[in-house]
């Protein structure tokens, strides 16, 4: 999920106003829970059923490989789900450090987000808002750190906003960004640094608008400026909504979310099972995964974009699928970081300069027996999540005097299985390939929030192309046992 973009960013950001009424006046959170699924649950079986042939079979068991496989098997589809890991979820994955729930990979839920939000409801989840931060914390004109009052972060958002400016005409319908082709013709071929450079931002504001933009988008020159817009509409154009998708979470994390999904599907699983070959024979799709050959009459291949080069689709794929993994949708350098701190030094919200080895770093909703856990977000190739060394060093500019006594982070782009992060787009690709590999190829359909139309980056987005993915693979399963017949 996500991670999904912002999946992973954002963190503890109520809306503006109640940040600034508490505070001036004012992405993966549960423990281990998607991790022990394969052992601890009975229909999450290792093994698959006897002669491996199926209806229909879903590569990858994140959120939009579950979601399919419900949607089959409530269609009456014998369905298998391939995972890779030793778990479910993907780039949702739920964990502990220093005693607390933590996510390496999606985090947070809003109601604007109707699949997940209505998916949590309906399993009877709860869910928790995250605090707000005390301060913040931005770039000076010296090229230093300062604190600032929250009233602050009303700086950004005008910067914010300038960025998007006009997304209400070019993109009017957030969940049909093509609506207005003929306006984004131009703006898709524009990265996020095209769009600082045409509104003339000094090097300060580029630095505080930032962690809001370059480093959701893996730098101001890899995405791409309509990635950010169509976020905003789906935010409804505006500041409140766009930081308080990154507030809610489900108690019990991801994790309890995906593995209550999972059993409802019935679906059977095999762990530990990386898809190598995929062989589209026409009548039928030969899957070959952990040395086993497994066969069914559709393929939903949700796994993100940037592994689709690792598999062998031995039948071929138009240019575009192979174009899109080659160009990376999923930000092929994020890293998160949980860093234990010594004692309690309140609920920072850092904003790092372009470039910075932490872009984003804020609280963890509760104080551990140490003290503060904080939550760093990375885009720096040169970051590494596992020294402590390093990251004591960067949190020492942005929070001088605080000492970092453990570390324990997650590389998203050195996981063979993910390859990247949270979904941004870069320039082009949504006009050039996003419509082309939504749609089926022969047997094989495509999935995961890499290639929403709505919410992609976040798990709801991954629901999205789960479904829709599953109605296209029930209808290729239908026809060819019309066809055999």
């Amino acid at each position: 999920m996500k991670f999904e973009k912002r999946t992973f960013f954002g963190g503890a950001r109520t809306s503006r106003r109640a940040i600034l009424k508490a505070g001036a006046a004012g992405a993966l959170g549960a423990a281990g829970v998607a991790a022990g699924v394969a052992a601890s649950h009975p229909a999450f079986a290792g093994t698959a059923e006897a002669g491996r042939t199926y209806d229909a079979i879903v590569i990858g068991g994140g959120f939009a490989g579950v979601s399919a496989a419900r949607e089959l098997k409530a269609k009456g589809k014998r369905t298998l789900i391939l995972e890779a890991r030793d778990r479910v979820g993907g780039r949702a994955w739920s964990s502990t450090f220093s005693g607390l729930p933590i996510e390496f990979g999606a985090t947070w839920i809003h109601p604007s987000q109707t699949l997940i939000w209505n998916e949590v409801q309906r399993l009877g989840i709860s869910r928790v808002d995250d605090p707000n931060p005390d301060f913040a914390v931005f770039a000076t004109e010296t090229g230093g750190y300062a604190k600032q009052d929250l009233t602050f972060l009303d700086r950004q958002d005008d910067l914010l906003r300038r960025f998007v400016e006009g997304a209400e005409t070019y993109l009017p319908r957030a969940y049909d960004p093509f609506y207005r082709e003929d306006l984004l013709v131009d703006l898709d071929k524009l990265t996020l640094g095209d769009r600082a450079r045409q509104l003339r931002l000094s090097t300060l504001e580029t630095n505080w608008v930032s962690a809001t933009t370059g480093a959701y988008g893996g730098g101001f020159e890899r995405g791409s400026l309509t990635q950010l817009a169509h976020w905003w509409a789906l935010c409804g154009y505006n500041t409140e909504t766009f930081h308080g998708i990154n507030v809610t979470r489900p108690v019990g994390g991801m994790g309890t979310v995906i593995s209550r999904m999972l059993a409802e599907s019935g679906a059977t699983v095999v762990y530990n099972a990386p898809v190598t070959k995929v062989t589209d024979i026409g009548s039928r799709v030969q899957v070959t995964a952990g040395g086993q050959v497994y066969d069914a009459a559709a393929v939903v291949v949700a796994v993100p974009v940037n592994t689709w080069n690792s598999i062998n689709f031995a039948s071929g794929l138009p240019a575009e699928f192979s174009r899109l993994s080659t160009q990376t949708v999923g930000v092929p350098t994020a890293k998160k970081v949980f860093i234990q701190v010594q004692g309690d030094i309140g609920r920072p919200l850092v904003n790092g300069k372009s470039g910075a080895l932490l872009d984003l770093v804020l609280a963890h909703a509760d104080k551990s027996a140490q003290g503060t856990v904080l939550i760093g977000f990375s885009v720096n190739p040169k970051l590494d999540v596992t020294s402590v060394a390093q990251v004591q060093s960067a949190i020492s500019e942005v929070l001088p005097g605080t000492k970092v006594l453990s570390v324990k982070g997650h590389d998203w782009g050195k996981d063979g299985y993910a390859k990247g992060g949270w979904t941004f787009r870069r320039p082009g690709q949504l006009l050039g390939s996003l419509r082309a590999v939504r749609q089926p190829h022969g047997r094989l359909v495509f999935a995961g929030s890499d290639i929403a139309t709505g919410w992609g980056g976040y798990v709801d987005g991954a629901i999205e192309t789960g479904i829709r993915a599953a109605g296209l693979a029930a209808g290729l399963t239908t026809a060819g046992a019309s066809a055999r017949s």
